[in-house]
């Protein structure tokens, strides 16, 4: 392993922490654990012009079905989302926001967009496309 390669990943791992303590920071002043954070902020721009399924949030996730499972009966039970039947198919539940959810929503939307602009200080639009470019393509590698 080159010096250049355990940079790499000293570095991914690094902000990778770092984005983590912010959320969990933020969302734990809001009464949710991080990944709830992360998983409601989804749903609330998502569900804007899509249905949103267990399924959507393992694959944008990329978590196992019994993760998003804990996940999702934690945020039912705390009366943030609802699980409905769909009437085409019993075996699907439509993730729906309840008006708890909904009094958050405005909140966990703006500091998700200031944790982005947090991010992108000092950047160019192309210095950000980049990374985004480069990033992608480091997680294709090891898909």
């Amino acid at each position: 392993m080159s010096q250049a390669d355990r940079l790499l990943i000293g570095v991914i791992n690094k902000l990778s922490k770092k984005i983590r303590r912010y959320c969990d920071r933020n969302a734990s002043e809001m009464g949710l654990t991080g990944t709830q954070g992360r998983v409601l902020c989804y749903i609330f721009i998502t569900s804007q012009w899509q249905d949103i399924y267990q399924r959507d949030i393992e694959d944008v996730f990329e978590i196992r079905r019994s993760t998003a499972t804990g996940i999702l009966q934690l945020l039912e039970r705390d009366g943030y989302i609802e699980r409905v039947s769909v009437p085409t198919d019993a075996r699907l539940k439509k993730i729906v926001l309840t008006d708890k959810a909904k009094e958050l929503q405005t909140l966990v939307i703006q500091e998700t967009e200031r944790a982005e602009q947090m991010l992108k200080t000092g950047l160019s639009e192309d210095e950000v496309n980049a990374y985004i470019r480069l990033t992608d393509r480091i997680c294709n590698n090891i898909a």
